[in-house]
């Protein structure tokens, strides 16, 4: 991945995330899974995602109780009388650990600049790619400025997991405000040394035209043509 062109990786995890919601098979699930891990592999990015993946294994867990148990009321229920709500609550948390994957994936392998650069390419708007190019790239320093204030908390005797609901509430307040406070003064860094270099969205800048190498024309048509297949599928599935 590391040498494809970045049309190509935000093409292949478009179609990755629309098969997300396209696909009802448990193994293609599972599949989507480990593309998603094969590509973080590539970027030497393996152990990052899997300790990322982990943090989100309580999440997991109250998503398949609350499936299980409240599936009726959802804005995506289906009525079956095949399907136990104990199989929908696995289904959905299967579904979910797959968007997450994905999700990793896309943040551990595009780069900022890549996104921008993208983004330029097929002619949108300036201000709308640097947006979300500085988006992203501050999701990982929101990321690791957290950590280092919840282990500086901890450190100070501030017991985050323990009493009840409410109480492990009040105390991440702890850990949010001085969060919200460093992403603020980070924003005005930021703004500050933009005004510095005289940086300006309303510019016109160059745009290099760049080419698809033959491995990106490749992975391209192969990408669309499983979803094709894909949605022709479960379409005739359906039907």
């Amino acid at each position: 991945m590391i040498s494809l062109d970045p049309r190509t990786k935000i093409i292949l995890f478009i179609v990755l995330f629309v098969l997300i919601f396209i696909v009802t098979d448990y193994y293609y699930f599972l599949t989507l899974i480990i593309v998603a891990f094969i590509i973080t592999l590539f970027n030497k990015n393996g152990k990052r995602f899997l300790k990322s993946l982990i943090k989100f294994i309580p999440i997991l867990l109250i998503a398949f109780i609350m499936w299980s148990l409240f599936h009726n009321w959802s804005l995506f229920h289906i009525n079956s009388t095949e399907s136990s709500g104990t199989s929908i609550g696995i289904f959905m948390t299967i579904r979910l650990l797959a968007l997450i994957s994905v999700s990793l994936s896309f943040l551990l392998t595009i780069k900022p600049e890549e996104l921008i650069k993208a983004l330029e390419i097929l002619n949108f708007p300036y201000t709308i790619a640097f947006t979300l190019g500085l988006t992203l790239r501050y999701v990982s320093t929101i990321s690791e400025e957290y950590n280092i204030i919840k282990e500086a908390q901890t450190s100070r005797g501030l017991e985050l997991d323990s009493g009840f609901l409410l109480k492990r509430i009040k105390n991440y307040t702890y850990v949010l405000i001085p969060l919200l406070i460093r992403s603020i003064e980070t924003a005005e860094k930021l703004v500050l040394a933009m005004e510095l270099k005289a940086f300006s969205l309303r510019k016109n800048r160059h745009r290099t035209i760049h080419k698809l190498k033959p491995l990106d024309y490749i992975l391209i048509i192969f990408s669309l043509i499983i979803l094709g297949l894909s949605i022709a599928y479960y379409t005739l599935k359906v039907i």
